[in-house]
């Protein structure tokens, strides 16, 4: 009979972990854990952690990189979800997860669908949009959500967890998905297994999160030493956003030109997302929100290719 542990790398999160660890234990089938990682034990987050009976250890993680290893090496189970703290599980995720592992003994992990919950504003549509998760449909897939993730324990020490990336939080998630189909393991997209996120509400929030997204995403393949596909796709997009605001200049000297640097980007985009999600009407917000959100994001991957790696990386 396989066992599971659902966990959740939290940091101050004393306000609100409390829905969160309550969806796990309303579970039609209940994990044979549930653990949850703080970066220090003086983290409020721990005592209430600790009034609903689940395990809280100390990770003294600077990042989710870090937390996510220091969970792994802790986990006495077959299977190992990630929720985060803010999400809210739906009662069948665990049982779905286990069925999913149980039957398809090539697939190393999944991921399912990621609906928004709590105060919706423009900011948080933005949030949503961004994530491409919605857009699949039950089968095979090519990534998953860090925060609605589950996994095979031994294919995640199989390629060694996640990089040490001191400091950085961000695309663990790719890094994971990519690490384990580069071995040879698939990725499954179960529909059914939805977990409700709080999206990012305030505009000055998300612009900080698409920095560090850009940044980390960067540093990430930088560390690994991948130069393959994505790495060009990803210093693509300040080249496409560097393309629009040129082109807002160069209409003045010739209508053409500025036209043609203006459309080429954005029509091409359009239509890289269009193939990419199989629809114009799922493709269309999606591409508005990219947009919206290339000038951070790029800003962040350019931050990226200089930043620093750690120490732990490098060495």
């Amino acid at each position: 009979m396989s066992t599971m542990t659902v966990a959740i790398c939290a940091r101050r999160a004393e306000g609100i972990i409390g829905r969160c660890l309550e969806s796990i234990q309303r579970q039609t089938c209940p994990p044979e854990e549930i653990l949850v990682a703080v970066d220090d034990l003086s983290d409020p987050t721990a005592d209430v952690a600790r009034s609903y009976g689940v395990r809280v250890i100390e990770s003294r993680a600077r990042g989710l990189y870090e937390a996510r290893n220091v969970v792994l090496n802790s986990c006495r189970t077959d299977y190992l979800g990630f929720v985060d703290a803010d999400c809210i599980m739906t009662p069948k995720w665990v049982e779905l997860a286990k069925t999913v592992l149980d039957s398809k003994p090539d697939v190393a992990g999944g991921t399912g669908r990621h609906p928004p919950t709590g105060e919706r504003t423009f900011a948080s549509w933005l949030h949503h949009m961004w994530f491409v998760v919605e857009t699949r449909k039950t089968g095979e897939t090519d990534g998953v959500i860090g925060g609605n993730s589950f996994f095979r324990v031994s294919a995640l020490r199989a390629v060694n967890g996640w990089l040490p990336l001191s400091g950085h939080s961000a695309a663990e998630d790719v890094y994971i998905s990519l690490a384990l189909r580069k071995k040879g393991y698939k990725l499954w997209f179960e529909s059914d297994m939805q977990v409700e996120h709080h999206y990012e509400t305030h505009l000055r929030g998300l612009w900080r999160k698409a920095v560090m997204m850009g940044k980390d995403i960067v540093v990430m393949m930088r560390a690994a030493g991948w130069r393959e596909g994505l790495w060009w796709y990803t210093l693509l997009i300040p080249v496409m956003a560097l393309m629009l605001f040129l082109g807002f200049f160069l209409v003045f000297l010739s209508a053409f030109l500025g036209g043609v640097f203006i459309g080429f980007p954005l029509l091409l985009s359009l239509l890289f997302l269009t193939v990419k999600f199989g629809s114009f009407r799922t493709a269309l917000p999606r591409w508005a929100a990219r947009w919206i959100l290339i000038w951070p994001y790029s800003w962040g991957i350019l931050k990226g290719l200089f930043a620093p790696l750690p120490l732990k990386v490098r060495s």
